[in-house]
């Protein structure tokens, strides 16, 4: 596992709120390193592509944007104000280290108001996001000659090792399904039989899916994949409602995705030997899926999750085992779907 590690951790290190941050250089040197055709585009995706020897095309769609926020004023004493972008947890901000993105990086707190001086009935209140602020301990002078207004601000990662396979950092929403992503692409580049295979680290699924809109219209593909991160298990959660960690990958049913995706994805774990589970996606499903499945004349779209704890946090959680089961059922996936157009 100590591949998935390393790629994991620059990764997730990496920062992309919106349309800013590096982490699509990242995953651009990655792919270039395994010498695999890549560029940045427009929209700030990372395209990469396998040229195969069919005319059949699938796209993998992984997102790259993290939950994060904006700089939206910084009064006269130094502090900044933001906004969230992507749904971020309003409740566990107060107390935490995050970085701010101008000319140069500025760590700083979000301050909160002290336990002594808040009566008994704020206290049972979550602060609203208007209410908060980042002190930098820096002066007002500095703070506005290194940042201003629509900067972005993240939250500070550090890349820790839990028991086992766990890792827990900033960000897994959605790097752990890109460093899947990647390890799926570099596996496909060594099978000279495949189908052509479009890798897109899509921007902006947090916001309004620009990314995946885009390229799945732009693309000339039959079939995509999605993997992305789904809820790990949480003690006052129902069954239905989440994944066990270290349980495996978790297959989407529902109505936008075609029944005879999902059952494939199931027939191949099965085979595989491998341990699945199975995600109810009553309408939509909440992923770049759903900008994908409904464009043009309609593009046949699975979903393939990856079980996360404490999703929009900065301290996200995932097994690794679980991000390498997931690569070889979309390996497996798509060289089915390459025998199967070699039939026709």
């Amino acid at each position: 596992m100590e591949h998935i590690d390393k790629l994991l951790k620059s990764l997730t290190l990496a920062t992309g709120v919106g349309y800013s941050g590096n982490v699509k250089d990242v995953i651009l040197q990655e792919l270039q390193r395994n010498s695999i055709e890549a560029h940045i585009t427009a929209d700030g995706s990372v395209h990469g592509v396998l040229n195969g020897q069919r005319d059949t095309s699938i796209m993998i769609a992984c997102h790259i944007d993290e939950v994060g926020f904006m700089l939206s004023s910084i009064d006269d004493q130094g502090r900044i104000s933001f906004s969230e972008v992507g749904n971020v947890d309003v409740r566990i901000l107060p107390g935490q280290e995050v970085v701010v993105h101008g000319n140069r990086e500025l760590r700083g707190y979000i301050g909160a108001k002290p336990p002594h001086l808040v009566g008994k009935d704020e206290r049972k209140k979550v602060i609203p996001i208007e209410k908060l602020f980042v002190d930098t301990g820096l002066s007002v002078d500095e703070v506005k000659n290194s940042v201003k207004v629509g900067d972005c601000i993240s939250f500070f990662g550090m890349y820790r090792k839990l028991q086992g396979n766990f890792r827990s950092v900033k960000s897994l929403d959605n790097r752990s399904s890109v460093a899947c992503g990647i390890l799926v692409l570099k596996e496909l580049s060594k099978i000279e039989d495949i189908c052509n295979v479009h890798f897109v680290a899509t921007s902006l699924e947090e916001y309004y899916g620009l990314g995946a809109r885009i390229h799945s219209y732009r693309l000339p593909i039959q079939y995509a994949v999605v993997i992305d991160a789904t809820f790990g298990e949480h003690p006052d959660l129902m069954e239905h409602e989440c994944f066990s960690l270290n349980g495996g990958p978790v297959i989407g049913r529902g109505s936008t995705i075609p029944e005879e995706m999902s059952e494939s994805l199931v027939q191949i774990a099965r085979g595989l030997d491998m341990a699945y589970q199975v995600e109810a996606m009553v309408g939509a499903t909440g992923t770049d899926a759903d900008n994908i499945a409904f464009n043009r004349d309609g593009i046949p779209t699975c979903v393939v999750g990856i079980p996360l704890r404490y999703m929009h946090t900065p301290v996200e959680v995932v097994s690794l085992t679980d991000i390498e089961n997931t690569k070889r059922l979309v390996v497996s996936y798509i060289k089915q779907l390459a025998r199967k157009h070699r039939r026709l």
